[in-house]
């Protein structure tokens, strides 16, 4: 996108030497100094500029719809176009209000409509494929305008409509399961990020959040840390932290994902400072990785917040549907997962993933095995499109929870394994542990003792070396009762209820209850993490 005609008197001239140099204040001061000397477009547009890069919302809208009357007024289509166009993106980044920026996108649309091909026409379409791919779940949509837009970047020629152009579509076809092609085209546009000049200074940030989030999202975690450091990179240059702090979340969860939890938690916390501050519609994201971070380490009220701070996206709604089904509601575990599910649609792969992953393992608590396996199949068919191992792993990872509950102790014992060693070639160790719990369960049951032995000892190593306490972590038993501790101590083995309930002489009813208990106690929000707590702070030893 152009910078528009800027006129040629010093406070404007200067104000764009600033820009160029992310001295944003001076900058600011320049253009504001511009405006006061006469109501020019070229002052409101360039004041509005200085200000987004510094997260200043209120100044932006007024200074971008003053230079877009003034624009109009002075008969510059192009350049109402592009105020337009940047006032639609401006109401989705910093208000969420979907509705507004579909109404500024269309005016954008029309006002560009009839120029000759323009970097306006250009971003008008990135813009409508980015509302599709993100807002709408409609990646074969983004794919179409995406592709439109990159043409029109190679007519012009624009490398930074080309390069988001080749960021979206890379994104949507992931998306659509074309993982390979996907990934090649995010490369190829993460590489001309870092190379090119671009007249449009944010578009490089563009393009490289989409690659760092989708590489993330698709467990090719190697990728997403290369292309991250790129993006750092930029956002130190151009003083750009609310660009990396949406991006930082995706890197903060391959991170989380990786085992370095001090380190993601660090990336998080201040992603989330920034996002709330410069771009609070866009910290959704941010809440929920963050949340499922807390939930592993065993602080679940902290989680549940972070989660509920984040409805109704999708992923928040996933996530406390995971937080009711360890808890044993595997009804409200559902509900999440079909409304989410009904809203997707059949569109978009990685956005079906985890909702189908909850509905299986909902469906296997409900006492609905064919339900489970069949959303099962479903999902390995995922997994075999989306083809990274962590993507396997997880299917894997369902499968045997779904068979342990079904009472096939074998099939869970292969698919466990198979998860494990799928985790472990992922670098995912928080993940590769938590199997291992199902993994020894399902040898315990088989009369593999000392398999299962060697199983829950290789989790425990794992939990205990992820799990460094954190400031203010509790570092009691918090009222555990000696029942409780011997219960927790063979959960720990692998044992389920009925085998605990065996050794002990009890009821699993009575067991179940005492197992609620503990995660109650402990404010954890699972078995394995309950372990995992416990092992952490040698509650028992």
């Amino acid at each position: 996108m152009n910078a528009g005609p800027f006129a040629d008197y010093e406070p404007v001239a200067a104000g764009r030497e600033a820009l160029g140099q992310a001295n944003w204040a001076d900058a600011r001061a320049r253009f504001e100094e511009a405006a006061a000397r006469g109501d020019t477009p070229e002052a409101w547009e360039g004041l509005s500029r200085a200000a987004w890069w510094q997260g200043d919302q209120d100044t932006v809208f007024v200074a971008r719809e003053r230079a877009y009357r003034c624009y109009q007024q002075a008969g510059d289509r192009c350049g109402a176009a592009r105020m337009a166009m940047w006032l639609a993106s401006d109401h989705l980044d910093f208000r969420g209000d979907d509705a507004v920026a579909t109404a500024w996108l269309r005016r954008a649309q029309a006002l560009a409509a009839d120029l000759p091909p323009c970097a306006e026409q250009g971003y008008n379409l990135l813009l409508a494929a980015d509302i599709a791919l993100l807002s709408a779940s409609d990646p074969a949509t983004a794919v179409q305008k995406a592709n439109e837009a990159v043409d029109l970047a190679r007519r012009i020629p624009d490398v930074g409509v080309e390069v988001v152009g080749l960021a979206i579509k890379g994104s949507a076809l992931v998306a659509l399961g074309a993982v390979d092609e996907g990934l090649r085209c995010l490369d190829e546009c993460a590489t001309l990020a870092v190379a090119e000049d671009f007249s449009e200074m944010a578009a490089p940030g563009w393009a490289l959040c989409h690659t760092v989030s989708v590489c993330a999202n698709v467990g090719d975690f190697g990728r997403a840390a290369q292309w991250c450091r790129a993006l750092h990179k930029w956002s130190a240059a151009w003083q750009a932290r609310h660009f990396f702090g949406v991006c930082r979340t995706a890197y903060g969860d391959v991170l989380a994902t990786r085992g370095d939890w001090r380190t993601a938690e660090q990336e998080l916390v201040s992603a989330m400072e920034d996002l709330r501050v410069t771009r609070p519609a866009l910290a959704a994201p941010t809440a929920v990785r963050l949340g499922r971070l807390r939930a592993s380490q065993g602080d679940l009220p902290q989680a549940r917040a972070l989660f509920e701070s984040a409805l109704p996206a999708p992923p928040a709604l996933l996530a406390l549907g995971e937080l009711n089904l360890a808890a044993g509601d595997a009804s409200a575990a559902a509900d999440a997962a079909d409304r989410v599910l009904r809203n997707l649609g059949d569109a978009s792969i990685l956005d079906r993933f985890p909702a189908l992953e909850l509905r299986a393992r909902a469906c296997a608590a409900a006492g609905d095995p064919a339900a489970a396996i069949a959303l099962v199949d479903q999902i390995d068919c995922l997994a075999a499109q989306l083809g990274t191992p962590y993507m396997r792993a997880r299917s894997r990872h369902v499968r045997a929870d779904v068979l342990a509950a079904a009472g096939d102790h074998d099939g869970a014992r292969r698919a466990a394994e198979d998860a494990a060693d799928l985790y472990t070639a992922s670098s995912a160790p928080y993940d590769a542990a938590c199997v291992r719990i199902v993994l020894s369960a399902a040898l315990e049951a088989l009369g593999h003792h000392a398999r299962a032995e060697e199983e829950t000892r290789a989790a425990h190593q794992a939990f205990a070396l992820l799990r460094a306490p954190r400031d203010g972590d509790r570092l009691d038993a918090e009222g555990l009762s000696e029942r409780e501790v011997e219960i927790l101590r063979l959960v720990s083995q692998g044992l389920g209820d009925g085998q605990i309930a065996e050794r002990l002489f009890l009821s699993p009813h009575t067991v179940h209850r005492h197992v609620a208990n503990i995660r109650t106690k402990l404010r954890t929000p699972s078995r394995a993490a309950a372990v995992s707590y416990a092992t952490r702070h040698g509650l028992l030893d």
